[in-house]
């Protein structure tokens, strides 16, 4: 038994359809906070329709050559666009394609059918999905590789609606050599399955990454995460023969913070110190939340001296900046040590965290050195 071109195309695509919805069920803790996945599922969906609907005989409609496959063709394009738009955060782009498919759908009430005019809606959402990625800050490998693949896909549906004549019908497109859609759709579904879920895995693994290794409420890195750090940067300072100093910052007298103004503004106080901590230092010293309202920073060819400038500056510019908040002004102490290269780095805390009792005990909001 013979199977034409379009049924074989529409079987295989069908069939890559319902993989990807599959896909999409197991992928679901991946998918689940992510803004595109109901445009994902809607361009899916209406594929299916489309392919349905095409190996069907024709459903006309309002007597003006439009079909409902001509319909469901520029719905999945919509999808399309609004799946890419909407992965990129480009909200204002969601609502030009959403505007542009209401105004084509009045359209096609009034205008003569013809292949042309369906397929430059089609490049129309493809051009805002490829404005909207190129839009995005950080595009991941996958993000990136979309992005070229949407590209070269506008520049053959523009070489497409240069070269079929300009009335054709859908019937006399597909009863003459013109292939491409067919082709182009069904290797758009695929294609596009496999950057979206690349792109969310590797964006997933990212996240958890920076779960990892960060702190949640700072954005400093961790206790766990900064031993392997500072280890790396204290085996460049030996090879280059530079001095290293360890800092231990402690907010004064943060229980009041808390009790008198509620964990919310406790929560607001330890970021605030934390945002002056990163203001203060280089970008290659390390920071991390020790603990509590408990901080430590490694700093890198640095002595004492300049260590002890780090410490005061920090100081200075956390009282300043929290002068005007509820709970403000905050004072800090701050205990600093030299490194020393000949014990361990938990021995190095363990002098600075000294300094720190030090700087308490002197009476708060000063820096000692160790």
């Amino acid at each position: 038994m013979s199977i034409s071109y379009q049924e074989a195309v529409g079987v295989s695509t069908t069939i890559e359809i319902i993989a990807c919805i599959f896909a999409l069920f197991i992928l679901r803790s991946v998918m689940k906070d992510n803004k595109e996945t109901p445009y994902l599922f809607g361009y899916f969906i209406s594929s299916l329709l489309f392919f349905y609907f095409l190996n069907k005989s024709t459903l006309e409609i309002g007597n003006t050559g439009w079909y409902i496959e001509d319909l469901l063709g520029s719905l999945t394009s919509l999808f399309f666009g609004l799946t890419i738009c909407k992965k990129g955060h480009s909200e204002w782009l969601c609502k030009l394609l959403i505007a542009a498919f209401i105004a084509f759908s009045a359209s096609i009430l009034f205008v003569a059918n013809h292949v042309h005019y369906t397929m430059s809606f089609s490049a129309f959402c493809i051009l805002l999905a490829f404005v909207s990625l190129v839009r995005t800050k950080n595009l991941n490998q996958a993000d990136k590789g979309l992005a070229i693949f949407i590209a070269v896909s506008l520049l053959v549906i523009f070489y497409e609606l240069n070269s079929i004549p300009h009335n054709i019908s859908r019937i006399e497109y597909y009863a003459s050599d013109f292939y491409y859609p067919l082709v182009y759709f069904s290797s758009l579904i695929l294609v596009l399955t496999v950057f979206i879920f690349t792109s969310q895995l590797i964006n997933l693994t990212l996240k958890y990454k920076t779960l990892a290794t960060q702190d949640a409420l700072t954005g400093l890195y961790n206790r766990t995460s900064v031993y392997d750090l500072v280890n790396n940067q204290l085996s460049l300072a030996k090879r280059n023969k530079q001095a290293c100093a360890v800092l231990m910052l402690d907010i004064d007298h943060f229980k009041q913070v808390n009790d008198q103004h509620g964990h919310q503004q406790g929560d607001d106080a330890i970021k605030l110190v934390a945002q002056q901590i990163q203001h203060c230092t280089r970008e290659y010293d390390i920071s991390c939340r020790y603990g509590g309202e408990e901080f430590f920073s490694f700093l890198t060819n640095t002595d004492s001296n300049l260590g002890f400038q780090i410490a005061e500056r920090i100081r200075g510019s956390v009282t300043e900046h929290s002068k005007d908040k509820a709970y403000g002004p905050l004072t800090i102490s701050v205990g600093l040590t030299q490194f020393d290269k000949t014990v361990s780095l938990d021995d190095n805390i363990a002098q600075a965290d000294k300094a720190l009792y030090q700087s308490k005990q002197a009476g708060r909001n000063q820096t000692t050195i160790n």
